[in-house]
């Protein structure tokens, strides 16, 4: 979804509004799809769409990438609350949605399910890379604008980003007083409701520093429901507040400070459906829930009360346990900028640390012992980056930088597991799994713009980083529901053991660009990058000679685009062409042990490739009529992947294992694609203007884990959306009424055999109110 386009209040040609009748009928009209329309295109330019993905501010038009932008109102009127919303607007843009790891994932690259890899997408906020995966779990408060840049992005920030970047701009203080609000409440189609509230304020404290307090309340109880004695779902509330400060020190220094909290909570199963008994039969698990079946249908079966087992023929009463998740995050980001004849000098300083407590159990059918875990983690980071971005020249310019990263990741998992009831026989025991590990990076990188003639640029870049990771691993078994070792040598997922080690790396990575300036209204380009992850440690170890070290993982992304705009600047229309070649692709699957138990582990495939088509569109067809839409074909595939789990359809090698050569990569759908259609008349009823939103999103087959099992694959679907709201005549006020997934497609969103797994939302409408102040 690109360039989508709020119209302003507008008049035709001839200078008068267009007469009620008119318009009702036009309306009328497209409520069911058929718009006829005489545009007069001299009156409806596109609003030119800025962004900062060249680290400058540039028209979209002008930039020599493929990248998606997203406007703070559109966020708003989209009824986008976090990731998970905005994926489903973004080209070749997905997100595995567990609340555990939900990483990012650009043209079928990402982190995978596990804890220890690196992110692929690099998350930029407010300048500020943002170290770990698990702060994408809290919503958008305050949001000015996402931008979605595909392709590595190494030569322009300090931590480089494999596949892509995604770049987040919260609202800035004002010079002069601003307020709003927004308030919205919803209903799911299933059962449970949401509401949520946001708000600022804004203005100067003084002649020279300005002010924004923003904050964020949000109760959502949750789509499911619970057939057993425990929540419905996840009943969670989300809280926020943001504090940022401009000081004008001087006409050429500008001190801005970021004081940020966000915090969730909820009780009850995130992933708490099983979509195929994998293990044991129906009527084991109906012991426990009499209408328990493995399908995917908003109904689970989680007991939150004591369940008992059997041991050496006694019954034991093990306790009670639910599923639930509490997590805070902060924030301090100070910048600092001092202007010169020649350019900017730019200083970023930034901390950011978070912790959380998760409850999570695996198995639906009213099991909620069969396997319980308690995962506690903790991190915090420190950050600089020093920046000097020159004035731009017709001729060149340039950016240097040098980036800093100091972090610390503590994370202890004690999982615990009852099969007596459920199969008659062991595990009946505890384990234990503290991890550490210790980060300090460092980069240099630059990038120069020269433009030989007034039509053709060269832009050269380069980053050279060094990153050093200190890892202790240690696990141990225990009586069930204890927190003392018994000194059992073995378990479920291997023996006792403790490890230590580090490891430490440096890589150079460049970039080459040409731009050719057909015209005003046309931009081609073509141009050469590498990208970088930095290898680690597995956060899952299955016996002391294990080889839980794995490599660094490289990109070579060939590109080519173009960047046009027609009709007397009411059409846009853009296109990329790319192809990437990835060596050691980092690739955490969830395997199974000798005992059954699901193990997350990682190991370097050979080789992949990632190659495709994106493309998108944008045609203001009149004063009151908008039309866009964007599509992604993405082949994703591994080309070399030796001694991996052998899916349920393979052959396996004499070594028991197989190849997956040929299989796709994971949460990477071949077609995606989005129309959408915004319709705004001025003065509809009485002189408050009307405003229509209408959207389709189709993604195609895509696999959530690269086991293969039939259950993992999430099949094609079509996401209708569409919203219907008024606007006062002061434009302060606006109500909007939203339907999201307006016909009910239910597709899985994360799957694995044999749970866990999550749904995505049922059909959802929205009431919304936004008052503005100033």
């Amino acid at each position: 979804m690109k360039n989508i386009k709020n119209l302003e209040r507008k008049q035709n040609c001839t200078g008068k509004t267009l007469s009620p009748p008119f318009r009702s009928s036009v309306l009328a009209m497209s409520l069911v799809g058929v718009v006829t329309t005489a545009p007069s295109f001299a009156q409806n330019v596109l609003e030119e769409v800025i962004v900062s993905a060249t680290k400058r501010a540039e028209s979209i038009q002008d930039v020599p990438v493929s990248v998606s932008a997203v406007t703070g109102d559109q966020i708003q009127g989209l009824g986008i609350v976090d990731m998970e919303d905005l994926s489903l607007y973004v080209p070749g843009f997905e997100i595995n949605s567990t609340s555990v790891v939900p990483n990012l994932y650009i043209r079928g690259l990402g982190g995978g399910l596990t804890h220890s890899i690196e992110q692929s997408v690099g998350r930029y906020v407010d300048g500020v890379y943002i170290g770990r995966a698990v702060i994408n779990t809290h919503g958008f408060m305050d949001v000015a604008s996402v931008e979605v840049l595909r392709g590595p992005q190494g030569t322009l920030f300090g931590k480089n980003t494999l596949a892509g970047a995604l770049i987040l701009r919260t609202a800035e203080p004002t010079e002069t007083f601003a307020a709003g609000l927004d308030v919205s409440a919803g209903d799911y189609s299933t059962r449970g409701s949401n509401m949520e509230m946001q708000g600022f304020i804004a203005g100067p404290i003084t002649d020279s520093l300005s002010a924004r307090l923003a904050v964020r309340y949000r109760e959502d109880d949750s789509f499911y429901t619970n057939h057993l004695e425990g929540p419905d779902g996840t009943d969670r509330t989300d809280e926020g507040v943001r504090l940022k400060l401009n000081w004008a020190v001087s006409d050429q220094f500008l001190a801005s400070l970021k004081l940020e909290h966000a915090e969730y909570q909820y009780d009850g199963a995130d992933t708490a459906e099983i979509p195929n008994l994998s293990r044991g039969t129906l009527e084991q698990y109906q012991a426990f829930a009499p209408n328990f079946t493995p399908e995917l249908d908003y109904d689970i079966f989680v007991d939150c009360t004591d369940t008992f087992a059997n041991v050496d023929g006694e019954r034991i009463n093990t306790g009670s346990y639910c599923p639930g998740r509490e997590q805070e995050y902060n924030n301090v980001t100070l910048k600092l900028e001092y202007d010169i004849d020649a350019g900017t000098f730019t200083s970023i300083s930034a901390y950011q640390d978070y912790e959380y407590e998760y409850r999570f159990n695996a198995v639906d059918g009213g099991l909620a012992q069969a396997f319980k875990a308690d995962r506690d983690e903790e991190y915090s980071g420190f950050s600089q980056e020093l920046r000097f971005t020159s004035a731009a020249d017709e001729k060149f310019d340039y950016i240097l930088g040098l980036y800093y990263e100091d972090s610390d990741l503590e994370r202890f998992q004690a999982s615990d597991f009852n099969f007596t009831d459920l199969f008659g026989s062991p595990p009946f025991l505890g384990r234990s799994e503290p991890w550490e590990q210790e980060t300090t990076s460092w980069a240099a990188f630059g990038q120069l713009r020269w433009s030989f003639t007034d039509d053709l640029t060269m832009i050269f870049g380069g980053r050279y980083a060094d990153e050093e990771k200190d890892f202790a691993f240690e696990r141990f078994f225990r009586d069930y529901g204890s927190d003392v070792p018994n000194g059992q040598p073995g378990g479920p997922g291997g023996p006792a053991l403790a490890v230590e080690d580090s490891r430490s790396e440096d890589k150079f990575t460049g970039s080459i660009t040409a731009q050719w300036d057909i015209s005003e209204d046309a931009m081609l380009y073509a141009s050469f990058s590498q990208g970088h992850k930095t290898g680690g440690f597995s956060d899952r170890i299955d016996n002391p000679n294990a080889d839980f070290q794995f490599d660094e993982e490289t990109n070579d992304a060939f590109e080519i685009g173009a960047k046009t705009t027609w009709l007397d600047g009411t059409l846009a229309f853009n296109i990329a062409i790319y192809h990437m070649s990835i060596d050691d692709l980092q690739a955490a699957a969830a395997t199974r042990d000798s005992d059954g138990i699901a193990v997350f582990s990682v190991i370097n495939a050979a080789e992949a490739t990632s190659q495709g088509v994106e493309m998108d569109f944008v045609w203001s067809a009149n004063e009151w009529l908008t039309l866009g839409g964007n599509y992604a074909y993405t082949d994703a595939t591994f080309d070399s992947f030796p001694g991996a789990e052998c899916p349920p359809d393979a052959v396996p090698d004499p070594d028991g294992t197989c190849s997956l050569d040929g299989r796709p990569l994971a949460f990477a759908p071949e077609n995606k694609g989005t129309l959408y259609a915004d319709l705004y008349f001025q003065d509809a009823m009485s002189e408050w203007d009307l405003k229509f939103h209408v959207d389709a999103s189709y993604t195609d087959d895509a696999w959530s884990n690269i086991t293969y099992f039939p259950v993992e694959l999430t099949e094609s679907h079509t996401v209708y959306n569409a919203s219907l709201g008024v606007v006062s005549p002061s434009e302060k006020y606006s109500f909007l009424l939203l339907g999201r997934n307006l016909t009910e497609e239910e597709y899985c969103i994360w799957c694995l055999d044999g749970g866990p797994a999550s749904l995505a939302k049922p059909r959802e409408v929205v009431l919304k109110l936004t008052a503005r102040f100033d």
